[in-house]
């Protein structure tokens, strides 16, 4: 999934940081260009060292947990098991990736979001600190990830709900 998901974050990454970007600076009064910065110095951070990261993590956990095999599970268990417990380090079923490949992208975005707002939390505090100094930052990086997140996640159920409507087989 970490090359899977390669296009698809180069591709939001700019809009991502538009949107923290955006609403740091009106949350905070900042100059845009400040917030800016702060928002691509973090959110740069966090995508090219925190998920590979969290992604070898998430692979390591997956192994831990029995996640690299198949288990003996019928329909539709096995499908929910492995879009879960498999998001990292999906098992190639060819006839189901057309849907499982989003859901999985859906699913590594939960640990994904927590990783992002405890990383980019350090760097906008780190930037925008001596702009801001009563800020509380914890606050302020949950906000702009529950916003940037949200983005993230209609764009992942679009992706699933094209895959699933063009796919000329049944689930």
């Amino acid at each position: 999934m970490l090359v899977v998901q390669t296009p698809s974050l180069v591709i939001t990454l700019p809009i991502v940081i538009l949107i923290e970007a955006l609403i740091c600076a009106k949350s905070l009064n900042l100059p845009k260009k400040s917030a800016l910065r702060a928002a691509t110095i973090a959110n740069l951070v966090s995508t090219i060292i925190g998920f590979p990261v969290l992604w070898f993590t998430l692979v390591f956990v997956q192994m831990l947990i029995g996640g690299g095999g198949v288990p003996k599970l019928t329909e539709p268990w096995i499908s929910i098991y492995s879009v879960t417990a498999q998001a990292a380090w999906l098992i190639p079923y060819e006839a189901k990736l057309y849907w499982m490949v989003p859901t999985a992208m859906l699913v590594l975005l939960v640990p994904t979001f927590f990783m992002s707002v405890f990383i980019e939390r350090f760097f906008y505090r780190r930037s925008l600190q001596a702009m801001a100094p009563d800020t509380d930052f914890r606050k302020i990086s949950w906000n702009l990830h529950l916003a940037s997140y949200g983005f993230l996640f209609i764009i992942g159920l679009v992706l699933l709900a094209c895959s699933i409507l063009t796919h000329s087989k049944p689930i």
